[in-house]
């Protein structure tokens, strides 16, 4: 594994790397710390300054993220310096856009790249096509998930907007297998299962705007095995709120952790892995919600939070008046 800067491979002086991605925070990131001794004239040095690009390589020489510098971090005390950098994706979820969009959401995006400078690549092909999106003051990330949403809610499909190619904005079928197995036997040397029953919610009643109740949406099986919790949503005039109320439904809650050694840099948040675990029962195909790959003297580890669920991060188009 390499760390490139400022035309430099500074690698030799890294103490330490993660580099990391989360499905409900768009940017992936690298935080790395680097040595520094002063005192010792011959030490090798570098200057890393805001808005200097970091480009990180596997084994292989192939480049796996690439990304510019935002925080820098020192300290008189310490022997380390600290940076982060953010991929481009930081730049679409941090720029507004302001128009009308239309166009299928394949032939949108690219657009929104086009204006913000960044190139596009991979776009999942959807066919749905959206007569008017309006988007004045919205987020470019914003914009891009409205247009798939549009689409999944036609074909069923979820989508995720993520770097390729360290430098191109696409957006994939969230949840596609990236290849990884973790096996107890092999690779994995920690897993966690946790599940709750805290956030249950098994029948909503619905009601007009006097409070009279007009559609009760439940889960039988669950009220019956679980007992009874029950909401009001109030539906407004012109309304229909059964698809809000049957959102609102809430049973069992499961969730996962998983370590592995070594690395596989294919296990990033937004796809999936199969996981082979006895003890925990984690045997399957799970959806990668959050990653850390941590490098440091010489070892790699990765560990992810896993989820059950494949859930898109939905963005309703909003109507003109």
């Amino acid at each position: 594994m390499k760390l490139l800067t400022v035309g430099k491979d500074i690698s030799e002086l890294i103490e330490q790397i993660k580099w990391s991605g989360d499905t409900k925070q768009v940017a992936r990131t690298i935080q790395f710390t680097i040595a520094k001794n002063k005192k010792d004239k011959d030490f090798p040095t570098v200057v890393i300054d805001e808005g200097a690009e970091i480009i990180m390589q596997d084994d292989s020489g192939k480049d796996v993220f690439g990304g510019i510098i935002f925080d820098i971090d020192k300290s008189a005390s310490s022997k380390v310096e600290t940076y982060l950098a953010y991929d481009l994706m930081f730049y679409i979820n941090n720029s507004d856009v302001n128009k009308i969009f239309e166009g299928t959401p394949e032939t949108i995006v690219p657009g929104i790249c086009t204006e913000l400078g960044i190139e596009s690549g991979t776009m999942a092909a959807t066919g749905v096509n959206i007569s008017s999106m309006p988007c004045f003051g919205k987020k470019a990330y914003e914009a891009i998930m409205m247009a798939y949403t549009a689409a999944a809610k036609q074909n069923g499909s979820k989508y995720i907007p993520l770097m390729t190619n360290i430098n191109k904005v696409s957006v994939l079928e969230k949840g596609t297998l990236c290849g990884a197995v973790m096996t107890g036997d092999y690779n994995l040397i920690e897993a966690t299962y946790k599940s709750t029953l805290q956030k249950l919610v098994n029948r909503v009643l619905i009601t007009d705007k006097n409070n009279n109740v007009i559609k009760t949406v439940e889960d039988a099986a669950s009220i019956q095995k679980y007992g009874l919790v029950q909401r009001v949503l109030k539906q407004n005039d012109g309304e229909d709120a059964t698809t809000q109320a049957k959102k609102m439904l809430v049973t069992v809650e499961s969730s996962a952790t998983v370590s592995g050694v070594p690395n596989d840099f294919r296990a990033v948040s937004g796809y999936s892995i199969i996981v082979q675990e006895t003890d925990t029962g984690l045997y399957g195909q799970f959806y990668i919600e959050s990653d850390t790959h941590t490098f440091s003297c010489g070892k790699a580890q990765m560990d992810l939070t896993l989820a059950f669920e494949n859930l898109m991060d939905e963005r309703e188009i909003e109507e003109t008046t």
